[in-house]
């Protein structure tokens, strides 16, 4: 871990120096530190994405969880806001969005070059698997200014002994994230204007949670068997997208929709900015 700060430290006075450098000089000298690229023109793009992949989860829960972090360049973080502890829950998760300061701005990138993210292209580390059992992967990945796609996987990421330095500052990215989330002015509610949908067939939860509703949707549910991973999915843009979250909004994980054809389980979420759909992660 000494390293690793170490490590954090050098990229960090580097970053200084330069500014510093850039200050005493011609005011033509505007070359930037590493880390401290400045983002593109025109509309904000998934800069880095953060999700929690795999482990021992209920199929219903695996599939609608939303990424733990989507960071555009505009510096809007939106993430998963607080869970009530109670069954059932909301189906549609809860999400927030806050603005990043330019200095956390700073702060992230310095630890994906920390990380080394802009020099892989998708590095999978599953060494924890050896003492570790049903955990989840954290996955980060970072979308350069090429729009080229950098990913790592971490299996049960913060619980091995003696981390690499790549996988400390991943951690610590991961943390600086959560800080950052809550640390500042409270976040706003965050809808996109698109959902992913999965239809389930059945799911009996037993009397004392029944909640049955009729099928209004405007989609019928697949004729496909349900067996993964063919299990039908779907994204929703626009009018089609507000009128099924119309329906979802105070639906919860054992709502059920009674259709002609049976009892169906509908599982929807936001699609994050730069998420393929309904890609399985």
């Amino acid at each position: 871990m000494k390293r690793t700060i170490l490590a954090l430290a050098l990229l960090l006075a580097l970053f200084a120096a330069a500014c510093g450098a850039d200050d005493a000089g011609d005011t033509t000298v505007t070359t930037q530190a590493p880390g401290t690229t400045a983002p593109p023109d025109g509309p904000a793009r998934m800069l880095l994405m953060v999700t929690n992949e795999g482990g021992f989860l209920p199929l219903e829960v695996a599939l609608n969880q939303a990424p733990a972090f989507t960071l555009l360049t505009d510096g809007t973080l939106i993430f998963q806001g607080a869970t009530p502890a109670i069954f059932p829950g909301a189906l549609l998760p809860s999400l927030q969005r806050v603005t990043l300061t330019a200095d956390q701005m700073k702060d992230i990138r310095v630890l994906i070059d920390a990380i080394g993210l802009p020099d892989i292209t998708d590095y999978v580390n599953d060494d924890a698997n050896n003492f570790v059992a049903d955990a989840s992967s954290t996955v980060a990945t970072y979308v350069d200014d090429a729009g080229v796609s950098h990913r790592m996987s971490v299996y049960a990421l913060g619980l091995q002994q003696d981390m690499p330095d790549e996988l400390a500052n991943l951690a610590l990215l991961r943390d600086k994230l959560d800080t950052f989330s809550f640390e500042g002015p409270a976040g706003e509610p965050y809808a996109s204007d698109k959902l992913i949908v999965r239809v389930l067939e059945g799911g009996n939860f037993g009397a004392e949670f029944e909640d049955v509703r009729p099928w209004d949707f405007n989609f019928e549910p697949g004729d496909e068997p349900i067996q993964m991973p063919d299990i039908p999915c779907q994204v929703l843009e626009g009018d089609a997208a507000e009128a099924a979250r119309a329906l979802l909004v105070d639906a919860t994980q054992v709502t059920q929709w009674e259709h002609a054809s049976g009892t169906f389980t509908v599982l929807a979420r936001d699609l994050m900015l730069g998420e393929d759909g309904c890609e399985p992660r």
